[in-house]
């Protein structure tokens, strides 16, 4: 299995990002039910369980059946592993620990952290163009947490 290894800089980063509210949480399109928790407490972030659900309201239909990057990460676990291969993938490519290429998944949380992705929901803006489109702190925090122990399916 490949570590994944994340910078001090990019953690603090992201969680300064996730922290500060980033998006505003859209409750009624939240993976666990519009309850703000990621997930049951105290389990391990997983795949099938935690992330897909978030994927899958808040990537698709780009990511669920379009396979636009390449991938359908919001329905295929397979694609998170993958490596990124997307030339338009800004900040997956830039890596100054060499650990390139990044997996699809790694990629996904650098681009949903900057406010990339969704695409065209303007996440990265203050306030955002489409505030619906974008993840909650919660949910950014799952997709951290699911990145950090690996990408568990």
């Amino acid at each position: 299995m490949r570590s994944i290894r994340l910078t001090a800089a990019f953690v603090f980063a992201a969680a300064a990002v996730a922290g500060a509210g980033g998006c505003l949480p859209d409750s009624n399109n939240q993976a666990d039910g519009g309850t703000g928790t990621g997930g049951d407490a105290g389990g391990t972030v997983t795949y099938t369980k935690d992330v897909r659900p978030i994927l899958m309201a808040k990537c698709s239909p780009c990511h669920t059946g379009q396979s636009l990057g390449g991938h359908d990460l919001g329905t295929t676990y397979a694609d998170a592993l993958e490596p990124v291969t997307s030339v338009d993938s800004q900040g997956c490519w830039n890596d100054v620990d060499m650990t390139m290429p990044k997996k699809i998944g790694e990629c996904a949380l650098i681009l949903v952290m900057s406010g990339q992705m969704p695409m065209g929901a303007g996440c990265g803006a203050t306030p955002p163009l489409d505030p619906g489109m974008c993840l909650s702190a919660d949910q950014k925090a799952t997709l951290m947490a699911w990145v950090a122990a690996g990408m568990p399916q």
